[in-house]
Order: C-alpha cells, then structure tokens, then sequence
C-alpha cells in the first residue's frame, strides 16, 4: 500500500522477478476464472461475484502490513462476508459463506452472523471463526475498504447480486448449490495464485472412442473362451447400453448378472452421452485396478484417483481438480467430497457438473448413509446436468427406502431374462448348523479349484493354517487385507495363472476377492453374508460357463467362538437371508427374490441420526465428520513386502536422516501398507511416522507407522501382517 489520497493494495508480496500483484489485479482474474467455471453449475453470475470479492479484506491496512512482515494472523475472508452481509443480508447466503470459507472451510450463516454483527457494531478488533483476527474492524475501515473497492471496480452493483431460488428447495440442495460454488471459488483462487495456465479443456473425441471400443470387443471376440450363448447376450447388452447412451441424459440403473460384460457395455453408454467428461465410480481399489487395464486398451488418458496412486506434480494438480475427460475414483473419493467443507476437498466439485458418473457395484453403499447419499446424486442429474448410472448384479430397490423419491430408467429391461439365461451356479444353503472350519478345509482339499469367502480375518486364518496342514505350499493362497495391495496384486495374478493353467489352486479369502476380481472356480464357499454378497462371490463361479453341470456355491455358517460378522449392518444383511431362507429357497439369479430381500433389508432403515440434525442445521463441518464411508480409527503401517523391498528401504533412510517423512514419500507408500485397527500393537512393533514441522511447530503425527527392522518377520510372504498372539478382533477394512 503506498500513496495517502489513493493507496494501491496489494494482494501478494513481490514475486521472484519483483512484480507485485495489486488487489484490483488479483480479484479480477479470479472473477473471470470462477465465472467461467460457474458455467457449468448454472452459478456463472455469483460465482463471478464470489471471485470478485472473496479477497476484499485484503484492501486494508493490516493485511498490507502482513505482506512486509510486521503482523501475521490476519483473516482477510471474512470481511468479504461482512462486505456481502451489508449488501444482501440471509439472500446472499451462499456467496456469504463460501467468501468465508474459501481459506478456512465452510462455516453456516447462522455460525458467523453473530460475528459479522459485531465486527460491524465495533472498531475492536474481532477474533474470526478462522482463530484470527479480522483485516477490517468497524465502521470506519469499512467506508475506507468500500471507496478502494468500487474505484477499482466501479461497474460493480447490487443488481449483480442475484441468487437461484430452486437451488434452496431443501437444506441439502442449498447445502450443494454451496459447495458447488465454493468449488468455482476455491478452483479460481488456487489456479491464479499458483499462477497455473488454466485453459478451456478441449472437447474429448468420443465419436473416436467409440470406433476404439468396438475395435477392441472384436479382438476379444475372436479370443474369446465362453459359450456361445453368453457372447450372444454379452453383445445384446452392449447394443442396449449403447440405445440408451444416445439418449437424454438422467438416472438411470443397469441390472445384469455377473459376467455379462457391463464393464464394457457401460463404457459404450458414457461415451454415447458425449459429455464433457466421464467419472467410474468403483467401490474397491482392485476394481479400479482391473477397470483402469481394461480401459486402458481403449482409451489413450485415463486418470486414476484413488489412495494407492503414486503421483508427480502434474498428477497431484489433476487430483484436486478432476479436469480430465476420463476419471477413475474410489466411492470414498467421490462421495465424500460432496459432502466435505475444506477448499481442497471440494476443489473438484465444479467439473463434476456435466459430467456422466457410473457407479460401478452400486450395492456397496452403508444403510446409514443411503437417503443422504442418494438425494445429492438426484440433485447431480437434476440441477447439475449429470447424467448417473448404478450399475449392479443386484441392484437395491432404493426405493422401499423411506422418504425418498427414486424412479430411474432401467437400461436393461429385459435383464430377467439374462438372469433365466446365465444359470451357472447351484447354490446350496448350509445354513441350518453351523460348519467347523476344518470340515471346509477338508473339503476344499478334496477339490482343484475352490474358494472360500469368509466374513472376518480371524476366521480366514484359521482356515488357511488347516488347508495348509492338507495341500502343498504352492497350491494354497491367503487374501485378506493383511496383504498390502501390491502383495494382493502379485496373488492375484499367481492364482489367476495357476487357474488358466489348469494346476491345482485353492483359496482362502475375505471380501476382498468378490468384486473386481475376475477369477474363475468350479466350487465357492461362502460364509453367510448378506445377499448381495453372497451373489458376487457366486461370481466367480463358473464365470464362464464352461462347466456343463454348472459351479457349486455353498453358502455355511462357520462354527466360531464371538461374532461372526464385522458390523451390525452386515449382521443384519444376513439375518434377512437367514429371515428369507425360513420361507423358502432362494434362487439368486431371481430378481424378484433379490428385490425382496431389498425390501426387508430396507424396511426399518434411517439415515444417521447425527448426519440429519447436523444436515438440518446446516453445519458443514459437522456433516463431514458424520459423513464417513470407511471407519476411520485405522491406522497404516508400512511393511517390507519383498516385491517392493527397495521403497521400503527408501523410506526407512529418508527417516534416519531427517525422522520425518513428506507427504509425497507416503503416497508412493501406499501400495505397501496395511491398514490396521489395533494400535497397542502398532505402538509396540511399528514406529509412528511424522509429518516436517510448519512455521516453528514441532512435526506432526501422519497416522502412518513403519514396521521396526527387527519385526520385519511379521509381514510374512503367505499372509501378510501378523502380530504375535494377537487378539483378532474381526475388523474388516
């Protein structure tokens, strides 16, 4: 700031070649971009707005004494809201809270109007919701602020202050329409103070995707092993999906057996809506790492966005902001951030809009979450001009849920028929005694190929040391999480060679194995789980059709000590089969049978007490915190997995030079740790990594341990990550 009558302010302390980015200059370039991105979310003009005021804090003496380094903790937001509250009171809403929030994280209305009142009312200097003190204090500073304001930017006026009225016809649209805008805000800010080239994304060339993703269903087949039947009704879905993919956009569900080919058949209908980018949406990492090898055959970009990523810089700047044309992500990735409150979180939230989203496995969704989770994906179709697909073998009839509209158009009409056509299981229900685990081991040790699917990790391992104890080393596989994901990977890949090979294989497993992985045995074992479990693990059973008697899934409750589930939820999901089987068989490749267990499943099911009342009172932050799809008392460890060994090494000298560790050495980590629920044994057998201090503070805990050298022999080859005499307590992650 210099001059007395007119002073210029500055937004930025001089950069490396000395230019000094003036307030006016910064503010505009943001409005611009922020207006741009509000396109596409129906938000240009306050989007614009957002951008245009969300620094005016910074026209202050305070904050121009921050820049020269004689005062720190200021908080140049919240003025802009204070700005905007004078402006428009309640009406402004949403422009008010994302200016707050665009540094800090967003706060309610009603949680800041007490300040803004009071920083209005009095020239004291206010302490923020941020913790800081406010750059503006006071009628006076205010006036001053103003007349700097409207001489750079002198067209600006109230009429540009108009808001959507349809966005707010529910507390969780207007909570959305929020975020959606922060997202335009937050994107801006970030893109311009990184001094980023931000361009137009350049229309993708579906019409080329498309002759690519027919080139390659000819190559497959040619190659192809199954019966002729089912390559039949592989290409009539195909055909289906690609009718509908060139239609209008909205919500629709793909119903379809298991090995039908829907991977492919829904990738014809996103390419087909030619929007502006495509999202997959897959509940497990081993999905996305099969999807990510299918696709990769087809299409030339795909960007993968998920925890086991190793990224550069490029690909970090691609994560934060999802501008790519193709996107694979994780459940957790995608839904949490539309229900998050901190900038980076929500960053992405603008390109979802226009985008067509599969939700590949749409089963996977907690109970508790459901209602809420739902209503922001109609929101998505209805406001934001997405067009979403869930997709399933056994698709929940979400629509038994109480207070919840749900009408999608089914892709697949006809999709009882495919299930009459693709009978290639038998299941039998072993549900009336329980089994000892030893009788399975003994009759998996009878058979060349068979799996079995248990519900906790306690139980496979006991399953695995009585198999290991009846067949040769080379024949038995361990797959649970206590493998790290590139210990999974590589077991995969060895059964799945054993399998095409024809050489004995048997395997014990967790849910790891039911989706996404494409394995083919001739007998499953499955312990009792809810229905759409126990489905997929039939799955991958007789995938192919090849065995003219069909596979043999055998559905068993394990004689076991404690409980035999890993939560109440996925407890209750197999009581309505055990309800069920009272009244008769089950015939899973019926879906009038699948959509009656959805509706005893669903009958008696609420949303998250907290997530409503915090919903309700419009807290972000609080919705966050209820707002969780995986459990988050777990804790990471890194382990020395022979097939990485060298990382392993990297990050244990990394730690002995410096004891800290940087976030981007604990990202490339990610395909060698196991997450874990028992920390008195990480504390004892694993060291706690930390983050390097910030600004004088000592470093910070990272949640991450790495496993001590003399413990090394607790990550075994055969199954993973074991503690001495642990006490397992059945926890699945």
């Amino acid at each position: 700031m210099n001059g007395a009558e007119n002073p210029i302010y500055f937004a930025k302390s001089p950069d490396a070649n000395g230019h000094r980015e003036t307030v006016a200059e910064h503010l505009e370039k943001v409005a611009r971009w922020a207006g741009t991105f509000g396109e596409e979310t129906g938000q240009q003009n306050a989007a614009r707005v957002a951008g245009q005021i969300h620094d005016f804090g910074k026209y202050s003496r305070a904050f121009q004494e921050v820049l020269v380094g004689t005062r720190h903790g200021v908080d140049h937001a919240f003025p802009g809201a204070v700005f905007l509250y004078r402006a428009g009171k309640e009406r402004l809403r949403a422009i008010i809270e994302a200016v707050n929030g665009h540094h800090d994280g967003l706060r309610s209305l009603e949680a800041i109007k007490p300040q803004i009142l009071e920083n209005l009312r009095t020239d004291q200097v206010l302490r923020c919701p941020s913790g800081k003190d406010a750059s503006l204090n006071g009628g006076e500073e205010y006036e001053t602020a103003i007349r700097a304001f409207f001489r750079d930017f002198p067209r600006f006026s109230k009429t540009d202050l108009v808001m959507d009225k349809e966005a707010f016809s529910s507390q969780e649209r207007r909570m959305l329409y929020t975020r959606m805008l922060f997202s335009c805000l937050v994107d801006a800010d970030y893109c311009v103070s990184a001094a980023m080239a931000v361009e137009e994304p350049k229309a993708p060339s579906w019409d080329a995707a498309i002759q690519a993703l027919n080139d390659y269903r000819l190559s497959l087949g040619r190659g192809s092993k199954a019966n002729a039947g089912l390559n039949a009704l592989r290409d009539r879905l195909f055909a289906c999906c690609g009718e509908a993919g060139n239609g209008k956009a909205g919500l629709y569900t793909l119903t379809a057996p298991t090995g039908t080919g829907k991977t492919l058949a829904l990738l014809n209908f996103a390419l087909r809506q030619k929007k502006r980018r495509i999202i997959i949406v897959l509940p497990f990492l081993s999905l996305i790492e099969q999807t990510a090898r299918e696709y990769a055959k087809i299409l030339p970009d795909i960007f993968e966005d998920h925890s086991q990523r190793e990224y550069d810089d490029e690909y970090r700047e691609f994560s934060a902001r999802w501008d790519p044309p193709f996107i694979l992500t994780t459940s957790v990735r995608f839904f949490e951030a539309l229900f998050r409150w901190k900038p980076g979180d929500c960053r992405k939230l603008h390109n979802i809009a226009g985008s067509v989203i599969v939700f590949d496995e749409a089963q996977s969704l907690p109970g508790s979450l459901t209602g809420a989770t739902l209503r922001a994906v109609r929101a998505l179709c209805e406001r934001y001009g997405c067009s979403v697909v869930f997709s399933t073998a056994t698709q929940p009839n979400f629509s038994a849920l109480p207070n919840l509209e749900w009408q999608p158009v089914e892709i697949c009409p006809w999709h009882s028929e495919l299930y009459a056509s693709l009978r290639r299981t038998r299941v039998k229900w072993r549900v009336q005694e329980p089994t000892p685990l030893e009788t399975i081991a003994a009759e998996m040790a009878q058979l060349d190929r068979a799996c079995c699917i248990v519900n906790l990790r306690k139980h496979a391992k006991r399953l695995f040391r009585h198999l290991k104890r009846l067949c040769p080393k080379d024949e038995v596989f361990f797959l649970t999480t206590d493998l790290c994901p590139e210990h999974r990977s590589a077991q995969i890949d060895c059964i799945r060679e054993r399998l095409r090979a024809g050489l004995p294989c048997r395997v014990v497993s967790t849910q790891c194995i039911e989706a996404g992985v494409d394995l083919d045995f001739a007998r499953m074992y499955r312990a009792l789980a809810p229905l759409e479990a126990i489905i997929q693990a039939a799955g991958r059973c007789n995938r192919n059709g090849c065995l003219a008697e069909g596979g043999l899934v055998v559905v068993f409750v394990p004689e076991a000590a404690g409980r035999l589930y890993p939560s109440a939820a996925y407890g209750k999901g197999a009581m309505r089969v055990k309800e069920m089987l009272e009244d008769g068989e089950i015939d899973i490749h019926n879906p009038e049978h699948i959509a009656e267990y959805y509706r005893r499943l669903f009958r008696d099911a609420r949303d998250d007490e907290k997530l409503t009342d915090a919903i309700a009172r419009g807290s972000y932050e609080d919705v966050s915190q209820c707002y969780q799809l995986i459990d988050d008392r777990c804790v990471q460890v890194i382990v020395p997995y022979a097939g990485r060994r060298e990382l392993f090494e990297e990050i244990q000298q990394e730690l002995q030079r410096t004891q800290c560790v940087t976030p981007q050495l604990l990202q490339r980590a990610a395909p060698i740790t196991v997450s874990v629920y028992d920390r008195d044994s990480c504390e004892r057998f694993a060291e706690p990594l930390f983050l390097p201090a910030r600004r004088g503070q000592p470093p910070r805990p990272s949640g991450y341990y790495i496993l001590r050298p003399q413990y090394a022999h607790l990550y075994s080859e055969d199954m993973g990550l074991q503690w001495p005499e642990e006490e397992e307590n059945g926890i699945i992650f």
